[in-house]
Order: structure tokens, then sequence, then C-alpha cells
């Protein structure tokens, strides 16, 4: 069946409220059929020390997308080579899904940038674009062609760091997170 599918690349170290109330306010606003969590496991321009094991990232994401039937987890990028390039994960994705059209979702601070991802033509090529506004970055005219629709969607000025640096500080983000990712990082220790 041929979907129009979004997809939401990130370490989601964890998964946020902000991360699903975007991603929800896309998918119902928008021509897309779903939206794919693209869990990444190490990105390139990231400190991979700060990653908590993929397992549990994709098991947050899954607790907390089980009851909408629009999201679902892709795990591609953990079966690929580190670290994780876009064109990389789009060529298989390409290969293993020919029967969706995918859309690439990403905020205004990665827009400028997105020329010098690796084999940026290739990705603009293939793909159409969602660019999302993130706080303090302004979207360029320059930076728009064809393939790259501005969506305005809420600002959720909420970040994965300062969850995990407040939870090692015996700070209570029970409220930030979804309840089952809060009780999932309470019971498993992590981020201390």
């Amino acid at each position: 069946m041929d979907k129009n599918i979004g997809l939401y690349f990130g370490s989601f170290n964890p998964v946020h409220v902000g991360h699903l109330a975007l991603a929800n306010f896309i998918v119902e606003n928008t021509s897309l059929d779903e939206i794919w969590f693209i869990v990444s496991p190490q990105n390139p321009y990231k400190n991979a020390t700060e990653l908590c094991n993929a397992s549990h990232r994709v098991n947050m994401l899954r607790l907390s997308i089980s009851q909408y039937t629009k999201f679902k987890v892709c795990d591609i990028e953990l079966k690929l080579a580190t670290p994780s390039y876009t064109y990389a994960t789009m060529r298989e994705l390409r290969k293993t899904h020919p029967e969706h059209r995918f859309t690439i979702i990403i905020g205004s601070d990665n827009l400028p940038h997105l020329r010098r991802w690796k084999n940026a033509e290739e990705i603009i090529t293939h793909h159409s674009f969602i660019v999302y506004p993130r706080p303090l970055h302004p979207i360029n005219p320059q930076d728009l062609s064809d393939q790259i629709q501005v969506f305005k969607a809420p600002v959720f000025d909420i970040d994965s760091t300062s969850i995990r640096k407040g939870i090692r500080n015996g700070k209570d983000y029970r409220f930030l997170v979804p309840q089952e990712v809060f009780q999932y990082i309470t019971d498993n220790h992590l981020f201390l």
C-alpha cells in the first residue's frame, strides 16, 4: 500500500513530549499518512558518550507511541554502518519499502546545513522535506526549494540534554516525558 511516510530522525535520548507533540501536529495537519521515528545509533555531529543504549531508546519510543497508529518506530539505522548518514538510510528505505514515498522532517536549525550533508544532492533529488520552526533559528528563504516545505508547527523548547541533566541532578521531570517513559527511566536507572 502506497503511503507518504514522514521520517523523524533523532537520538531520542530520551524521547520527550516535545518530540511527540510536534510529530502529532505534523501528521494530523499535512498529507503524511504516518511518521516513523528513525532512532540514530550515533549522529556524526554528536558525542556518542552521552547516548544511552539504543535498545533503551527504542523501548522508550515504543512505550510512548503504542496507543497511536500513525506513529511507528524504525530501527533501520541500528542495522547500518556507523556513524549513520541520512543518504545511506534513505537508500536502504527505498530498497526495502519501494511502495512508500518518504518525506524527511527537519528543524529550521538543520536547514542551513542541509546542502552540506553527505551526498546531499542525492537526498534532495529523491525526497521532499518538511521544515518546522526551532527557537532562535529563523528560516532563510534562500535555503528553500520546491522539495522543501515550511510547516508552521508549534515551537516546543524542550531538549533531551536538559532532561538528562535534570534527572542526573535528582529532578522529577515526569511531565517532560511520557509517563511510561519516566517509569522506564526510573526502573532502569537511566541518565544517572
